[in-house]
C-alpha cells in the first residue's frame, strides 16, 4: 500500500501534480468534478484525499461550514450572514479562529475592522474580474448604480 499524501484544501500552484491537472482542464475546455476526481484516480490520487475515514473527518467539517454560511440574520433592519469566520488576533480581543455572530462582532472594533478588510479584499478581486470583461461605460454606470442601491 503506498503512503497517501495528507489531505489538502491548498493545491500549490508550482506542485508538478497541479500543473498536470490544470493543464488537463485547460486541454479539456470544461471538467465535472467528477471527471476531475477521475483524473487524479488515474494519476496518483495525489489531489484529494483518498482515505474514506479521513475524507469523512474532512466532509463533516466542509459540512459544518456550508451550515454555519447558510444561515441569515436580521441585523439593523438588513438581511445579513448570521455567522462569519474570523481569524485569531488576540490583541484585538479575538481569541481563536471562529465563527462569530454578527451581534458580538458588531461590538468589536477588531472584528469588525476584520469584516471590512475581508469584504474590501473581495471587492477588489471581483472588480479585477470585471476588469477582465472590459464593461463600457454604460455596462459600469449600471454596476455602480446597482451598488449604491445594495448599500442604501
Amino acid at each position: 500500500m503506498t503512503e497517501q499524501p495528507p489531505p489538502r484544501n491548498h493545491w500549490p500552484g508550482a506542485d508538478s501534480h497541479v500543473r498536470k491537472a490544470l493543464k488537463f482542464i485547460a486541454q479539456k475546455g470544461a471538467v465535472t468534478t467528477e471527471q476531475l476526481v477521475e483524473w487524479d484516480a488515474k494519476h496518483g490520487r495525489r489531489l484529494f484525499c483518498w482515505d474514506d475515514a479521513e475524507a469523512g473527518a474532512q466532509y463533516r467539517l466542509q459540512q459544518a461550514v456550508w451550515f454555519l454560511n447558510r444561515f441569515r440574520a436580521r441585523f439593523e433592519g438588513m438581511r445579513v450572514r448570521a455567522f462569519i469566520h474570523l481569524r485569531e488576533n488576540v490583541e484585538g480581543g479575538i481569541d481563536r479562529d471562529a465563527y462569530y455572530t454578527v451581534a458580538t462582532i458588531s461590538e468589536n472594533p477588531a472584528m469588525r475592522e476584520q469584516v471590512v478588510q475581508d469584504i474590501t479584499r473581495r471587492m477588489t478581486s471581483l472588480a479585477g474580474e470585471l476588469k477582465m470583461w472590459r464593461l463600457d461605460e454604460a455596462e459600469r454606470a449600471g454596476l455602480f448604480e446597482r451598488l449604491a442601491r445594495a448599500m442604501e
